[in-house]
């Protein structure tokens, strides 16, 4: 039952609201899976036709509308909703699902398909900034220190930091869980305070993890220049830490894609402070500081990108252009009015820029950076190194499994990719 299924962005969307039994994105899906089931799908096309109504930026649920009008015959408006798919340069199988056999002989089908396949193919300018020795490493994020042009990556399973220096040489910036580091989650560089900080929390996916670690992480900071250790930070109370980014003051704000919140560590006296409580946001990611330091961008996987306004939390949803798709935004950088988004949410995976109106409130245009790379393999976090964008191509995730177990002979080196910024 394809259309019974969700992509993970929506799965975040309906797994944030299963606290709330009258929510009415789990409300519309469980009365779709209902009807499909039961194979009335007069029923299934109306609550799928009220779900993406409800939820118009999700692309499952606008794939799942399209089954429901070609399971009641309505073989234009289900290609039309397929179309709008499309036009955001997102593929799926569309070939291989049963709910939309009666398209199979049709032209315009046919047509699709193709298109749908033709965003395989490699689209953008980016090279290998640098690779990593270790395989088995499970990169996740990278920074950049625009002073000595080194760059620091963070590894999932070792624990630890890997700092690769701008002559090309590559040492370990912290060893195997040392200071008690967790899995070595998103890195930021504070230049002005010379200090690197990290998140760290545990996962299954880490070596050495014990059942007791789960729902622990917490931030560490240590001095840039010499890898001193210079303090851990608990996160706040009932969260877990994730993405972060540094403030222009030197606050670390930090996101928990967990319960939903949005946090901002005051750096000097070691407090936090909530900037957006748990709910508002389905699932925060990728977070990027806006320039006039009032407000701060923060990717939801679920839904798109919000401005959160640093002063008192207000919030307001980017506006987007109608071909653009906007979930599953994992990374997020900010450069010259461009959005920088990886989104390792949708197929294929990408990453995009999206360019911002002055007042820094609605996205006006859009282009595809890099797509089809030869080494993609999951790419998450990014960061902006002078002209270029850094990001992690290859984080690898599929080949180390829930039970701590490592599929190395599938693992291929830790890439790290350049492409240039858009102008």
């Amino acid at each position: 039952m394809r259309s019974g299924f969700v992509t993970a962005a929506l799965a975040v969307a309906l797994a944030a609201a299963a606290h709330a039994a009258d929510d009415p994105v789990r409300v519309l899906d469980q009365q779709a899976t209902a009807a499909y089931k039961a194979k009335d799908y007069a029923g299934f096309l109306k609550h799928s036709r009220a779900l993406q109504e409800t939820i118009p930026w999700s692309l499952r649920a606008r794939y799942n509308l399209a089954c429901g009008y070609a399971l009641t015959g309505a073989p234009a408006e289900a290609l039309q909703t397929l179309e709008g798919i499309a036009a955001r340069e997102v593929a799926m199988d569309v070939g291989a699902d049963d709910d939309l056999a009666s398209l199979r002989a049709l032209p315009a089908f046919k047509a699709l398909q193709d298109r749908m396949k033709s965003f395989a193919a490699p689209v953008g300018d980016a090279s290998v900034a640098f690779t990593l020795p270790e395989k088995d490493l499970l990169t996740e994020g990278v920074a950049h220190d625009p002073k000595t042009g080194a760059s620091f990556v963070t590894s999932v399973r070792h624990r630890k930091i890997v700092r690769r220096a701008a002559d090309g040489s590559v040492k370990d910036f912290t060893a195997e869980a040392q200071d008690g580091l967790l899995s070595a989650v998103a890195p930021a560089v504070d230049a002005a305070r010379r200090a690197l900080w990290v998140s760290t929390a545990a996962s299954v996916r880490m070596a050495g993890f014990r059942k007791e670690d789960e729902g622990r992480s917490f931030l560490a900071e240590y001095d840039l220049d010499t890898g001193r250790f210079r303090r851990t930070v608990p996160p706040p109370v009932g969260a877990r830490v994730s993405d972060i980014a540094v403030l222009a003051a030197g606050d670390v704000v930090a996101s928990d894609p967990f319960a939903g919140g949005v946090y901002v560590l005051d750096a000097k006296a070691g407090t936090w402070r909530t900037l957006v409580a748990p709910g508002a946001i389905r699932s925060p990611q990728g977070l990027a500081p806006a320039p006039d330091g009032k407000s701060v961008y923060v990717a939801d996987y679920a839904r798109g990108v919000a401005r959160v306004a640093l002063a008192d939390g207000a919030l307001a949803w980017l506006e987007a252009p109608p071909d653009l798709a906007t979930t599953g935004v994992d990374g997020l950088a900010l450069a010259d009015g461009w959005l920088i988004a990886i989104q390792n949410g949708l197929e294929p995976q990408r990453v995009v820029g999206w360019r911002l109106d002055p007042a820094g409130n609605r996205v006006v245009s859009w282009r595809t950076l890099v797509r089809g790379h030869a080494a993609f393999d999951e790419p998450t976090l990014g960061t902006v190194a002078g002209p270029d964008f850094l990001f992690v191509a290859n984080s690898q995730y599929r080949h180390f499994r829930d039970d701590g177990t490592v599929d190395a002979a599938a693992l291929a080196a830790p890439v790290v990719l350049r492409t240039p910024l858009p102008r």
